[in-house]
């Protein structure tokens, strides 16, 4: 081979490698224009949204680079649960480029519980404790909340409490509340001494269903209107009876108000001093008057008794359902003197109890009660 050959040859080997070197950097060129030219679009870690929130649909964009986001601002709809399909609108090199993607729709955010830290009530008393109560959620659902814990209605004592309310995503919700049980005057039960049940319902004494009213137990000022339908309807079949064995009765005085009765009262502690018109009259709101059940008939006076209307009504009062209140020598058991002309509407079945084939029994007798100012 010629040494001119051989030249040739050996120039041609460095302007290879320069082309080489020349494609590489060309390339490398390319790729870095491609990159500061080519649209890219990145996407936050976490696609979802809270149902029935607000959300702009630039939330889940990270970045953009070589392109302007058109539909940014368009608001998402969050009002079901599940997978949702989006799409980005990007301006790219003069054109528009749809970039879809999908989140879904969550809910985690608890209910929320509206009521109030501490509700009073009264021993025995039914309460609502859910009445008060209101529940909202995100999910806009409708949510009833539940009490847990455990109470006892009979018995006095501050209650540690929850409201619970679950929406149907399974988040839950607690409010503590103390339910504070404490006790009411005016509405109770108690047993007496003879094993009968008594509840005191609004201010106004039953025993065993029978409306009580002595020294012991009083009435409300408002309570009462007149003489009771039912004490009315009797009367009149005691007095049709009477009459039919020649017996004429009436009643000298019915239905007294607690005012009617305060003014009475005061007027006989005036002329004989409190500790005298206690035997034979009734403060206000603990007359039997104001119950619209008792009666005082014909005369007021000792000797009724005696009379023939006073031995009659005395021997066949009871058959019609009225007993005679004050019997004779139990003063200190009902709290009155003997009385023959007043008589209490009970109805005929404590009515033959109490009359006892003539031996009288008194309500405080036989329910095992007392009749005495406290």
């Amino acid at each position: 081979m010629s040494s001119r050959k051989k030249s040739k040859k050996k120039n041609i080997v460095p302007l290879l490698v320069l082309l080489i070197i020349i494609a590489v950097l060309v390339y490398f060129w390319y790729q870095k224009y491609l990159e500061k030219t080519s649209l890219k679009i990145s996407l936050v870690n976490k696609l979802t949204a809270e149902i029935n929130s607000e959300v702009e649909l630039k939330k889940y964009v990270k970045a953009i680079t070589n392109g302007e986001l058109l539909n940014g601002s368009d608001m998402v709809e969050t009002d079901k649960l599940g997978k949702k399909e989006l799409s980005l609108k990007i301006k790219a090199k003069d054109k528009e480029v749809d970039y879809p993607f999908e989140i879904e729709v969550v809910d985690t955010t608890k209910p929320e519980i509206t009521a109030s830290k501490e509700i009073s009530s009264y021993v025995n008393k039914d309460i609502d404790l859910l009445k008060d109560v209101t529940v909202s959620d995100n999910s806009k659902e409708e949510i009833s909340a539940k009490v847990t814990g455990e109470y006892d209605k009979t018995k006095e004592g501050k209650y540690e409490l929850k409201y619970e309310a679950i929406d149907s995503s399974g988040n839950k919700a607690e409010y503590d509340f103390i339910l504070n049980i404490i006790s009411d005057p005016n509405n109770y039960t108690f047993t007496t001494s003879k094993g009968f049940q008594g509840k005191v319902v609004d201010g106004v004494t039953y025993i065993d269903g029978t409306l009580i009213a002595n020294k012991t137990y009083a009435l409300p000022s408002n309570y009462g209107k007149g003489i009771t339908s039912e004490a009315n309807s009797a009367f009149s079949k005691m007095k049709e009876a009477a009459a039919a064995d020649g017996i004429s009765i009436w009643i000298a005085s019915g239905y007294r108000s607690y005012y009617d009765q305060k003014y009475i009262y005061n007027n006989y502690v005036k002329n004989d001093g409190q500790a005298m018109a206690d035997t034979y009259s009734a403060r206000p709101g603990h007359s039997e008057h104001q119950t619209g059940l008792a009666m005082d008939l014909n005369y007021i006076d000792d000797d009724f008794g005696n009379t023939a209307a006073g031995i009659w009504l005395n021997n066949n009062s009871y058959k019609y359902g009225f007993i005679l209140r004050y019997v004779k020598g139990k003063d200190d058991i009902t709290g009155y003197k003997y009385e023959p002309w007043h008589f209490r509407y009970v109805g005929t079945d404590l009515a033959k109890k109490l009359y006892n084939d003539g031996n009288w029994i008194t309500v405080e007798e036989y329910y095992g009660i007392d009749s005495k100012y406290k």
